[in-house]
């Protein structure tokens, strides 16, 4: 059974009885939000929830599940046990895209710092190259004289650390492409589940 059949089967027993979204919601201590995802079908109640709303809709737990009144008030112990397992299967496959939401969104943050340490990193080096006059013309370094004309003296005061290098340059780039990757393989993930 699919979220929509359910959907439209709560929706339609919600009104024979008469209820509201709201008071349907309170019955079950729940949101009246909640309520309008089941029923358009972009959502589905936690398994705790599915007897209470079965009796608040006056209907059995088999006819909720199978979103359909059935003509007879017996059911086998296969179809019990096939509609049971369709809404474990249901909760766990949304339990898992909520938590895999959760994580993409840690790997997006993640993916950002990255981003954030390299810009601070880079431009933090450019600012200081500038301000200690490497990139500026040679007028602002020393100038000295000499028989053959001025002679322009720029000196660099620091040394390439490859280890320091690493650590400001190479070490956010490779969380970045591994926030990256990961993100996109949990979103694939994410759509399966659906």
């Amino acid at each position: 059974m699919d979220n929509e059949r359910f959907g439209t089967f709560l929706a339609q027993m919600r009104k024979e009885m008469g209820l509201t979204q709201k008071e349907l919601a309170d019955k079950l201590n729940v949101t009246d939000k909640a309520v309008s995802k089941w029923e358009t079908g972009k959502g589905f109640p936690d398994v705790k929830l599915l007897e209470p709303l079965a009796q608040a809709l006056g209907v059995s737990l088999v006819e909720l599940m199978q979103g359909k009144r059935q003509e007879a008030d017996t059911l086998t112990v296969a179809e019990a046990d096939a509609a049971v397992s369709q809404a474990m299967d249901r909760l766990e496959r949304s339990t898992a895209r909520r938590y895999l939401r959760l994580f993409r969104w840690f790997l997006t943050g993640g993916g950002a710092m990255s981003l954030l340490w390299l810009f601070t990193t880079f431009f933090s080096s450019v600012w200081s190259e500038l301000v200690r006059g490497i990139y500026l013309s040679p007028i602002a370094g020393d100038i000295i004289g000499g028989a053959d004309g001025p002679t322009a003296i720029l000196t660099a005061t620091s040394t390439l650390n490859p280890l320091e290098t690493f650590f400001a340059l190479g070490v956010p780039i490779l969380l970045l492409i591994v926030c990256a990757v990961l993100a996109i393989k949990v979103r694939k993930l994410e759509k399966k589940l659906k």
